[in-house]
């Protein structure tokens, strides 16, 4: 009877994956609608969802979608199940909200004309609170209790770049940690390999040309830029540590620029981009490695690998401008595959487990001050994470206990264990 039961978990855990939807939906801007992509066949479906007066923004979060409306000033929260509307909260009038990240049950949403970051209840849409920061901010991410801001300092008076910055609030108290001068007109951010925040800059558009610098979190201080040339934007990191950045492209070839945000090296930048469709505005990355580019000038996504190789392309709704991608499979690599730093995860044991597991790091980790080891359900939601201080090398192991941030047991199912900067994910059963 225990083998029965063990052996119909085990398959129910794995269609409950086997099942699980996967696509990558698209703003389209000029439309004014949503668009979305099956990214395992291909099927496209246009203008699911009516939008508001430019949207700008699009995030997924907790099971729903989230969309930014620049000139209606609102906020849109969406059921991806079907594409229906739950509700679209307003924003200050005349604030042009311009983009958002979520964190827990606030949304934090920029404010491009108000210089401002507004806190917003993601359940009643009240203004909870309301932050100062630099002049025309731009992209933002929060990000281990922080919220970090690009401000543009766009002079709508002038059409003039002046002092980029970096504004950090503390997300407890909403009290602001530090503002740190970077680059000409920073406007994306992301969390890269290392727990360095990457900023691209992307220039005045003239004489200042396109950067990426990286900020060092623990004392915010910059620690490293690399030169990309022409005027990149949106930025995306895959799990194997490659920063894929849209740039453009508006006559001819669109434009996708890499780089390897472990080594902090440029693959492809204006010299030698990544060709694709026109008028390249936002990129995404799946759970599989494959990147996605919106071409705005000919409304269509390109789908294509780490090399740059070409693999569909998709017609979408009237100018897309932003995308994200719901994807909840996981990607596994052989146990034989060995990370590029040398460090990997084990075969954890005992697997199936009941109440903890252990999970092997096998490899010198001496050089590594912090390892940070992700654990995802089946859904490739992100349920746990857990902080290795490293003080020695070979046989380090890791003991998760089956819970999840909040210190509350998980259910019985699959889930896997990653490396954070790796590619390589190893997978375990849990049986309560």
């Amino acid at each position: 009877m225990r083998k029965f039961l063990f052996i119909s978990l085990f398959v129910l855990a794995l269609m409950a994956c086997s099942f699980a939807a996967n696509y990558l939906y698209v703003v389209n801007g000029t439309a004014e609608t949503m668009s979305r992509v099956n990214i395992e066949t291909g099927a496209v479906e246009n203008h699911v969802t009516a939008l508001g007066v430019v949207p700008n923004q699009i995030v997924y979060h907790d099971d729903r979608l989230y969309v930014v409306n620049s000139l209606s000033a609102s906020l849109m929260v969406i059921n991806p199940a079907n594409n229906s509307v739950i509700n679209e909260f307003p924003l200050p009038v005349n604030s042009n909200p311009y983009n958002i990240a979520l964190s827990g049950n606030f949304a934090y949403v920029t404010g491009f004309a108000s210089a401002s970051v507004y806190k917003v209840n993601i359940n009643n849409g009240s203004i909870a609170d309301t932050y100062t920061v630099g002049l025309s901010p731009e992209g933002l991410i929060a990000y281990d209790g922080r919220l970090y801001i690009a401000n543009t300092a766009f002079d709508p008076d002038d059409y003039s770049y002046g002092q980029g910055s970096v504004s950090i609030i503390d997300l407890s108290n909403g009290s602001t940690i530090d503002q740190v001068n970077i680059g000409k007109n920073p406007q994306f951010l992301a969390a890269g390999p290392g727990d360095f925040i990457n900023i691209v800059c992307s220039g005045d558009y003239s004489t200042h040309t396109g950067m990426v610098y990286f900020l060092n979190p623990q004392n915010n201080t910059l620690i490293d830029s690399l030169s990309t040339g022409g005027n990149p934007g949106m930025l995306a990191i895959s799990s194997d540590g490659i920063g894929y950045i849209a740039a453009g492209g508006w006559v001819g070839d669109g434009h996708v620029y890499s780089y390897n945000a472990v080594s902090r090296t440029i693959l492809r930048d204006a010299s030698n981009p990544i060709t694709v469709a026109r008028g390249a505005i936002a990129v995404a990355v799946d759970s599989v490695g494959m990147i996605y580019s919106a071409g705005q000038m000919v409304d269509r996504i390109t789908k294509f690998d780490y090399q740059g190789n070409v693999i569909a392309n998709y017609s979408v709704g009237d100018g897309p401008v932003s995308m994200v991608i719901i994807d909840e499979r996981t990607y596994i690599e052989t146990i034989d595959d060995v990370v590029p730093d040398g460090i990997t995860l084990g075969i954890p044991y005992p697997n199936p487990f009941n109440s903890s597991v252990c999970l092997k790091l096998e490899g010198n980790c001496s050089h590594q001050d912090n390892l940070i080891i992700d654990i995802y359900n089946c859904n490739g939601k992100l349920v746990n994470k857990l902080s290795v201080w490293q003080n020695h090398s070979i046989s380090n192991n890791v003991i998760w206990p089956g819970i999840d941030y909040n210190g509350c047991d998980v259910a019985s199912g699959v889930y896997f264990a990653r490396i954070r900067g790796t590619l390589k994910t190893v997978k375990m059963v849990l049986l309560r």
